[in-house]
């Protein structure tokens, strides 16, 4: 009996989660977000956001689904996104959300750990939402922009991060768990994708424009798209796109299109100097040459990987100087690396880090190999 009596009560535990979902609620009962854009209003210090939502009673059949921008106010971000009830008659959702834009003023001003905090406490954000810096006097001004692809510009700059280390190696997509991880480690500042606003077709549209770089947590200044590449090759992020080199003058004849690539970063600390060493080894297949239409021989393209190599070593270094001389920002994880491999030696150097990462030797080396000239004989 008592057998019979405690399967009756297990069956009935099982039965509880089969009801169905106790929070369910239909899609015409949601403000679906795909994106937001942060801005402030400093003369009264409130935030203003931006919602790109998804409009879902047109039909979207012929041009895919549409999109509206709703904006709200508030003192805190978490009040604003409540705020903006006040203008739709369902709670903002952001279950869906890919995006957050923050406008150059506030990541310059504000501590990004701290106006970030509600995405990562809320229940309902992705942890995987992708963080990009405006360069335009808003953020609003990228979100608002058109997309050419995708009628949600959201969608759009999501598919732009998620392909761009792949076909042109400009920036690094920096998803939301990953940006409080950086800012939490020792030894490594945040690096951000940076968009700003082109005419295309006549009509406005955001592009990438390089990386945001952060010290402490603020934005201290902005690499170029060019110099972007340099710094993926230097944290292994690079998988594909093109490395343009001059085979003699000044202007860049020679495009190779990359295959794959490994760097390896290793440091030495002797005579209280620190050197930090770089190796990359790329393979590339040469998919132009602007000089001459001919079959290379071994000895010529021997020269051009040498070239090449030296051109990486020299952008390489360029790259590194610019961060130790104008931003003094350590994005590439040089201190990180010393913390995790040899911590004794890091805590040793970590109260005075920013100016051993000012002042450290720098070692690279490139290995080109070209695999592939594409030439039609």
């Amino acid at each position: 009996m008592t057998k019979k009596i405690a399967s009756s009560l297990l069956i009935l535990l099982l039965l509880i989660p089969l009801s169905g979902c106790w929070d369910y609620r239909g899609l015409d009962e949601l403000t679906i977000v795909t994106g937001v854009a942060i801005d402030k209003k400093p003369e009264e210090d409130i935030y203003q956001l931006t919602y790109e939502i998804v409009d879902l009673i047109e039909p979207i059949k012929e041009k895919g689904p549409n999109r509206k921008l709703i904006e709200s106010e508030g003192k805190t971000i978490f009040e604003a996104v409540r705020n903006a009830k006040r203008r739709v008659s369902n709670k903002l959702y952001f279950g869906h959300s890919e995006l957050i834009i923050i406008c150059e003023e506030i990541a310059r001003n504000e501590d990004l750990n701290v106006v970030l905090d509600f995405f990562i406490r809320d229940s309902e954000c992705r942890e995987t939402i992708n963080v990009v810096v405006s360069q335009e006097k808003t953020a609003r001004d990228i979100i608002a922009s058109e997309g050419i692809g995708h009628t949600v510009i959201s969608n759009e700059i999501l598919e732009i991060l998620e392909d761009d280390k792949k076909i042109t190696s400009s920036i690094l997509s920096v998803e939301l768990y990953r940006l409080f991880n950086i800012m939490g480690a020792e030894g490594k500042e945040l690096a951000l994708p940076a968009f700003h606003i082109v005419q295309n077709d006549g009509k406005p549209t955001a592009e990438t424009n390089g990386t945001a770089v952060f010290k402490d947590n603020k934005l201290v200044g902005f690499l170029s798209p060019e110099e972007s590449k340099y710094f993926l090759f230097i944290v292994n992020e690079i998988e594909g796109g093109i490395f343009t080199v001059a085979s003699s003058g000044q202007r860049p004849d020679i495009s190779f299109e990359i295959y794959n690539n490994d760097t390896n970063l290793s440091f030495e600390y002797k005579d209280e100097k620190l050197k930090i060493k770089i190796k990359t080894t790329t393979v590339v297949f040469l998919g132009e040459f602007m000089r001459q239409f001919a079959p290379l021989d071994e000895k010529e393209l021997n020269a051009l990987e040498e070239t090449a190599e030296k051109e990486l070593e020299d952008k390489i270094r360029n790259v590194v100087k610019k961060l130790q001389t104008e931003f003094g920002s350590d994005i590439f994880g040089f201190g990180n690396m010393i913390y995790k491999k040899d911590f004794r030696l890091w805590r040793q150097l970590k109260d005075n880090w920013d100016e051993h990462f000012k002042s450290l030797d720098l070692e690279v080396e490139a290995d080109i190999r070209i695999m592939n000239t594409a030439t039609i004989k």
